[in-house]
């Protein structure tokens, strides 16, 4: 119990400043403006289509990952907590905990030592690569997929036990029980991330190097019987996402590698992952990855360097230390899935992929130790282990209590991720995007995205997918300076650069509707729409044409009502969407929906002069003079010389 209570604190207690942390990164989409995690909204959606589904439907290779059970966590912890921050944090840092006990539970079972256990765990509890899977709210997958497949490997060795309990009635039903138990576990990890497809080979290694059969005629079909089950179950999840997806896996990023530069890229890149494990510092949101393109390189010596020492390391280790064999094991396999550079994305080095590796480097840590201490005289063994250990864990703590506040917010994280990755396109883009969202931001945003530019051209292959993001970037910027056939011109571009991309249209439309050209914005606003499954504000603006153009009332309001729909975050683009369905209602002559909505907006932003001229304007309209005059009063207030309240208090006061 003891044990269990330190490795709680020491799971909980370096993350604590992380709840402070806000919402980052892919947390705008998938959280904040989610409508399927929204009270009421269908639980059906969030079953039938993939993280981005909803979002990007029709893109190539948007539509690959199918987690569930991520969406549907989401969605329960919202609707008891509603949808700031601060809960969901917590759920992080609640099922990191939970993966630790459970990493607890599968050493002890695996090398019958309480003392190996705990360190493991401990070192599992604090290791800081961590961070970036607890701190962001849209890694908590790599957690979850981690919980369920520690917790179904341990239910597999409780049902591992020796033919002995095929001989007793009731042991074998407990055996039975916890081996399906262990495939439910399985199904419900892979429901969270596709990582845990690796379970079958976990399974296979563990019973390969400590099953009691000798020769591998008899190790490798007791390997297959155990793990036989599992690719059962994986066959079937294939088959649900083949039906659900329309694929199994998709490409999102065409390297153009030869053969003999993909055998050398994917040994250096799990070089690179297996060094962050032994030092997990200099810690970095974004690594910029460069694949080997010559033999000749000295990343390519490093790479079959790396190759050569996995192969000896592990027949050695095999032979005379089988346990730290399956951990080293545990390691390479888990890395498997992220070796697939072309369907992973743009960054191939993300410290999350290194969650479930980690849980065999540090069962691979502390069995070493063990073996280590074992050497030293007996009266020594338990003060150099536990000093070492106690050591080794504060580091690690400290690294990670320092590491929290970088992922505090957007501009936080990228201005740090720049420092260290400077030549990194995506980085630049989020920057340029953080910068536009700051007062004055502009030209700090068009420095950033014309960067990001030049180094997605300068890349081979080409980056087409971050030059397409900041060729957009760039034309948004252009358009809020009234620019508008240099914002079409970078338009043109990056719809050259991605010219699948459903984004551009809606992009240009936009823009066409700044620049008054109504017409010529439908066309593109109306193939945006039908394209992309949730913009906001393509649908925004085709309630504006609907208005003022064609002055169908009934088709606008049903337009901003769709952006509302879409865009569930209480900020300033939603006040601007209640302000112009105030507007039409008001043209409807329907006073008191306008009204209602003109409140909606002032109570997100109260300090928007328009707004409050609006609702003052429709409460007069109605003969709701008193009230009109108290909203007048209330604008006068901030602003005594505002004009157009001075004016309609003044024609009131002849009322």
């Amino acid at each position: 119990m003891l044990a269990v209570c330190v490795l709680l604190l020491l799971s909980v207690l370096p993350y604590l400043n992380s709840l402070r942390n806000g919402f980052i990164w892919d947390d705008q989409q998938q959280v904040v403006m989610n409508p399927d995690l929204r009270p009421g909204a269908e639980w059906s959606s969030l079953f039938s289509t993939g993280v981005w589904g909803r979002l990007h439907h029709g893109a190539p290779g948007s539509n690959i990952y199918y987690r569930p059970l991520q969406m549907a966590t989401y969605r329960v912890v919202i609707g008891a907590a509603g949808t700031g921050p601060f809960a969901l944090h917590l759920l992080s840092v609640i099922f990191a905990a939970i993966s630790v006990l459970l990493a607890f539970a599968v050493f002890w079972k695996i090398t019958r030592s309480r003392n190996v256990a705990f360190s493991g765990a401990a070192l599992f509890a604090v290791h800081p690569t961590h961070t970036e899977a607890v701190d962001w709210i849209s890694a908590l997958p790599d957690i979850g997929c981690t919980v369920f497949v520690l917790a179904g490997f341990w239910l597999f060795l409780s049902a591992y036990g020796g033919e002995r309990l095929f001989q007793e009635g009731r042991a074998q039903k407990v055996r039975w029980l916890s081996w399906g138990l262990s495939l439910t576990c399985f199904v419900l990890a892979l429901l969270w991330k596709e990582t845990a497809a690796v379970v079958p080979l976990l399974v296979g290694a563990y019973v390969l190097l400590t099953t009691s059969a000798s020769g591998s005629r008899h190790r490798l079909p007791e390997a297959a019987k155990w793990s036989l089950p599992y690719w059962l179950v994986l066959g079937g999840y294939l088959l649900l996402r083949l039906q659900l997806l329309g694929t199994i896996a998709a490409t999102q990023r065409h390297w153009r590698l030869s053969p003999l530069q993909l055998a050398l890229t994917l040994p250096y890149l799990m070089a690179q992952y297996c060094w962050k494990l032994i030092a997990p510092f200099g810690l970095n949101a974004y690594y910029a990855f460069k694949p080997i393109t010559s033999l000749f390189e000295p990343r390519a010596v490093a790479a079959i360097f790396f190759v050569f020492t996995v192969v000896i390391l592990f027949v050695w280790s095999a032979r005379r230390l089988p346990l730290a064999a399956f951990a080293f094991a545990w390691v390479i396999i888990a890395l498997l899935p992220v070796m697939d550079i072309y369907a992973v994305g743009r960054n191939v080095f993300a410290e999350r992929y290194l969650f479930l590796p980690s849980v065999g480097y540090c069962l691979l840590v502390s069995v070493l130790a063990a073996e280590a201490l074992r050497r030293l005289p007996e009266k020594r063994r338990a003060l150099v282990g536990a000093t070492a250990l106690i050591l080794v864990v504060s580091i690690f703590a400290g690294t990670t209590l320092a590491r929290n506040p970088d992922w505090h917010d957007n501009a936080t994280l990228f201005e740090r991720t720049l420092e260290s990755s400077p030549q990194a396109a995506f980085v630049q883009v989020m920057v340029a995007a953080a910068a536009t969202e700051q007062s004055g931001g502009s030209s700090k945003a068009e420095e950033h995205y014309q960067k990001a530019a030049d180094y997605s051209a300068a890349e081979i292959p080409p980056d087409r997918l971050n030059l397409a993001i900041a060729y957009k970037g760039l034309a948004s910027i252009y358009s809020e300076r009234n620019e508008y056939d240099r914002a079409l011109a970078l338009l043109a571009k990056a719809r050259e650069a991605s010219p699948e991309d459903p984004e551009i249209d809606g992009e240009e439309g936009l823009i066409l509707t700044k620049a008054g050209r109504w017409d010529e914005a439908a066309v593109y606003l109306k193939k945006a729409a039908a394209a992309s499954g949730g913009d906001a504000n393509v649908r925004n603006a085709l309630g504006l044409y609907e208005e003022q153009r064609n002055h169908n009332h009934e088709s606008a309001v049903n337009y901003f009502e769709q952006a509302l729909a879409m865009h569930t975050a209480q900020d300033s683009f939603a006040a601007s969407v209640h302000n112009n369905l105030g507007m039409v209602y008001g043209e409807w002559g329907r006073y008191g929906e306008a009204i209602q909505q003109f409140k909606t907006a002032i109570a997100i932003t109260p300090d928007d002069p328009e707004v409050g001229m609006n609702l003052a304007t429709a409460l007069a309209a109605s003969g709701q003079d008193d009230a009109a005059r108290a909203e007048l009063t209330r604008l006068l207030a901030r602003n005594p010389a505002y004009v157009p309240a001075r004016e309609l208090m003044t024609r009131l006061s002849g009322r």
